[in-house]
């Protein structure tokens, strides 16, 4: 918890260009996390890299918009893009192209003194896919202080995923974020057969976490913590899957932690902007 100033939340991973039939957004769950955190009153800064480019230079101009500051190395490769279209059941599928800056951040003295003074730092799993990065970001974990909260969003994308990767930043994460689709690719991954319940128990306890959120579809969102379980569940909501509303209640959750309310008020914030990000993708 931050008593009388605002909390500096760092999210360290992949930044892109979302690329749409008719358009081009910015993309990559640091930023849109970072996006719901500076809303609810953090300061939010973002470790990664760009492209020498016209998407780089966009880049950065969108997350100021957004009033995230770029902690952003220029790299020889290209701005990460994402590739969005609908198949063939008019269904968004998004494909993530290789070989992007992101792929290859260097540790940099800048990266380095953002992560040591922060009090939250956020990372997925996309963003170790290349070992480059991998090294990179868990230096970057591990140079953040003792008193920080690490947050893993497991975020599984494609195939840019193992256990051993998942083994690694559990080793070092606070609080873990994921849904159940997530939690069933875990069990399989490590050969759990427990019920979810006791699964998220079991790992709660075996990687010391603060904070284990598991989000199941559009039904409920459970929360084990130091306050307990608390359990939010969703009426009305028709909306299975919306792309964000994961990345608001985490950027929401943790700021609101960081300001000092409890649990269930964190937990009941975080939902209903998830939610409103469902109904709006719904309209």
């Amino acid at each position: 918890m931050v008593k009388n100033k605002k909390a500096k939340i760092v999210g360290i991973g992949e930044v892109v260009s979302d690329i749409l039939p008719d358009s081009r957004k910015l993309g990559g769950a640091p930023a849109d996390f970072l996006k719901y955190a500076i809303q609810n009153g953090a300061e939010g800064y973002l470790i990664s890299a760009i492209g020498a480019d016209d998407l780089g230079r966009e880049i950065i101009s969108e997350l100021e918009l957004i009033n995230v500051t770029p902690v952003l190395s220029v790299t020889p490769y290209p701005t990460g893009r994402v590739l969005i279209f609908d198949d063939p059941e008019s269904k968004p599928v998004a494909h993530i192209l290789e070989n992007a800056a992101w792929d290859y951040i260097p540790f940099e003295p800048a990266a380095e003194k953002c992560v040591k003074n922060a009090d939250v730092v956020y990372f997925d799993t996309l963003a170790l896919r290349k070992a480059y990065s991998q090294a990179t970001i868990l230096d970057l974990i591990d140079a953040a202080s003792k008193n920080c909260l690490r947050f893993f969003d497991i975020n599984l994308r494609q195939n840019y995923f193992s256990a051993n990767l998942i083994e690694k930043l559990l080793q070092r994460a606070d609080v873990l974020k994921l849904n159940i689709d997530e939690l069933n690719t875990v069990k399989t991954l490590f050969g759990f057969d427990e019920t979810n319940e006791s699964l998220c128990l079991k790992i709660k306890a075996e990687y010391n976490l603060k904070y284990l959120i598991l989000s199941d579809t559009a039904k409920c969102s459970r929360i084990w913590g130091d306050e307990g379980l608390t359990t939010v569940k969703n009426k009305h909501l028709e909306q299975v899957f919306a792309h964000g509303a994961g990345n608001a209640f985490a950027g929401t959750f943790i700021s609101a932690i960081m300001k000092g309310s409890t649990q269930q008020e964190a937990h009941e914030q975080a939902n209903a902007v998830a939610a409103d990000v469902c109904k709006h993708t719904l309209g």
